[in-house]
């Protein structure tokens, strides 16, 4: 009995450890992703004749040892700017919805994922979940759309 206790107190101290380590090994990942990101939708012709225009502008930053971003939807009769959760590794990450900084939140919930970003080479790819793009009516679930801005 003893012996099956001992088993269990150094699994599960072990464990306890790797997911510790697990943990600070993602943090410090999403190190790479820290910087700013921008999709332009292609524009398509309203009813009344003149193109209908969305851009997104999303930036990472690291403050003290979170990292959070800024999502702002800006376009036809749109605007919302949203502070964001990060979570993943230096391969993809899931940007969350935390709150609303200006605009209207569409019903968004904290901790809903908006989208993903993954890495494939020099291109991101984008799979959406809550938000997705704005003008077409039927916009794919994934795309290269956001592309990462380098001064």
């Amino acid at each position: 009995m003893q012996k099956n206790l001992l088993i269990i107190f150094v699994s599960s101290v072990c464990s306890l450890i790797f997911i510790r380590c697990s943990y600070n090994e993602t943090q410090e990942n999403l190190d790479t992703w820290v910087g700013n990101y921008s999709y332009e939708e292609e524009p398509v012709k309203s009813i009344a004749g003149y193109p209908m225009v969305m851009v997104w502008k999303f930036s990472i930053t690291k403050e003290s040892d979170s990292i959070n971003g800024i999502l702002e939807i800006n376009g036809q009769q749109t605007y919302i700017k949203v502070l964001t959760g990060i979570t993943g590794d230096s391969n993809k990450i899931a940007v969350t919805y935390n709150s609303v900084i200006d605009g209207f939140n569409k019903g968004l919930e904290k901790g809903d994922t908006l989208f993903t970003l993954s890495k494939n080479g020099n291109e991101l790819s984008t799979s959406w979940f809550t938000l997705q793009s704005q003008l077409l009516e039927r916009s794919a679930k994934e795309c290269t759309c956001f592309v990462e801005i380098r001064d």
